[in-house]
């Protein structure tokens, strides 16, 4: 006997289906409320919100600053990796095409930051700028050791071929740039002849200058990467994007791009306003502050690298920790020149670099960072923990040197010689 005929939709009972926001969208909107709150404060108060000092009050308002800019600078990171990756998935861009596209794009909020704090203070932009590249050189090391080891290669990994050839290149390049202009610093300091110092700062034109060499070299870089990685073993090459299932609507690539963009402004604008209280205000050092605005800016690049090394991406986890050293040596920092200079060109005085010991010793120590990191890559292109050891405690050395042997370390900026 034929029962009665019932519909699907009869037999399955209709659910709700609600998806919950990611953690870094909520995490964003909580930075852009936090925001909202402390822009509201301002124009209540006016001059008087940032004169508290070195308060209670001024200092739950700075760490509320620097926690409402890390919020929001994560998810502006995040929106405009995602909107490249959709983008890349609609125009059918290879994978690693759109992973350094989106590497590069995800800097934004860096820039942004430098930006806001060239205008502040130059010197500082230029210390955090150099500063974040002895982080992340010790984040590299640090993530050596949890990289899978072969044992037929002697409990050594083996690094991706466009790492060890174009990585290698730039890392050649660093080592040459930091000697010359830190040679160049200390003899330019230390005078002529006579005893007389030949050369206090660097003016605009000659941070525009070097500037415009490093962008040649890091196109060029970008370049010989894609170029040796699309002939690099399969294994090491990420997958397209178009085959990971990414949305490709116009609307959402235009949506997630508009809000990295807007976040990326909102977040710097807000971490320069914690680095003005901090160094300005609370009369910091500003070797330590840097340091630590390096790390917490940073802090979302090592979530990426820990979520793609616990999914087995090493080559995504491998390009951000290792791009964390190229990219900002030859990207960020010479933008960060870049930007001094122009304020220099068009008429700021206070827009130059002092030639002094902490100066010359940031960019000098970048010699032995990169040395050391060729050296290592270049040895059987492989990566042991006592290579990774070693680094650690070189990259460790380094920044004690920072902190405790320069003038910066225990100075604030109007203290520096």
């Amino acid at each position: 006997m034929v029962g009665p005929v019932v519909s699907t939709a009869e037999r399955i009972p209709v659910v709700a289906v609600t998806r919950r926001p990611p953690t870094w969208l909520l995490l964003m909107i909580l930075g852009f409320v936090m925001w909202a709150g402390l822009f509201v404060r301002g124009m209540m108060l006016g001059a008087a919100a940032h004169e508290e000092g070195l308060t209670t009050t001024g200092l739950i308002i700075a760490g509320l600053e620097l926690i409402t800019g890390l919020l929001i600078i994560q998810g502006a990171c995040e929106a405009l990796v995602q909107s490249v990756e959709r983008l890349g998935a609609r125009l059918h861009w290879d994978g690693y095409v759109a992973g350094t596209a989106g590497e590069i794009l995800s800097t934004l909020p860096e820039f942004v930051v430098i930006t806001l704090l060239v205008a502040v203070e130059p010197l500082v932009a230029f210390i955090v700028a150099l500063v974040t590249i002895f982080n992340n050189a010790l984040a590299f090391s640090i993530y050596s050791f949890f990289l899978p080891k072969d044992k037929t290669k002697m409990g050594a990994f083996v690094m991706p071929t466009a790492i060890t050839k174009a990585g290698g290149e730039v890392l050649i390049a660093g080592c040459g740039i930091a000697l010359v202009l830190g040679l160049a610093m200390l003899g330019l300091r230390a005078g002529g002849g006579s005893g007389e110092v030949l050369k206090t700062e660097f003016s605009g034109p000659d941070l525009i200058i070097v500037a415009i060499i490093m962008f040649a070299i890091f196109g060029a870089y970008i370049r010989s990467l894609v170029r040796n990685f699309s002939h690099s073993a399969e294994s090491e090459q990420p997958a397209d994007p178009h085959t990971q299932g990414h949305p490709t609507a116009l609307g959402g690539i235009i949506g997630l791009l508009v809000l990295g963009v807007a976040g990326a402004v909102l977040g710097g604008e807000s971490v320069s306003a914690f680095a003005d209280t901090a160094i300005n205000s609370f009369k910091l050092p500003e070797i330590p502050t840097a340091i630590g605005l390096a790390f917490f800016a940073g802090v979302s690049e090592y979530v990426i690298v820990y979520k793609a090394h616990r999914k087995g991406e090493l080559g995504i986890a491998l390009s951000n920790v290792f791009g964390g050293v190229t990219q900002v040596m030859f990207l960020v920092f010479p933008f960060t020149l870049l930007v001094i200079g122009l304020y220099g060109v068009f008429g700021s005085t206070h827009h130059t670099i002092p030639i002094n010991f902490t100066t010359s010793m940031l960019v000098l120590l970048l010699f032995p960072l990169f040395f050391v990191l060729l050296e290592y890559l270049e040895e059987d292109h492989t990566l042991s923990n006592l290579d990774a050891a070693a680094m650690t405690g070189i990259y460790v050395l380094l920044l004690y040197v920072l902190i405790f042997m320069s003038p910066s370390g225990t100075a604030s900026v109007g203290g520096v010689h």
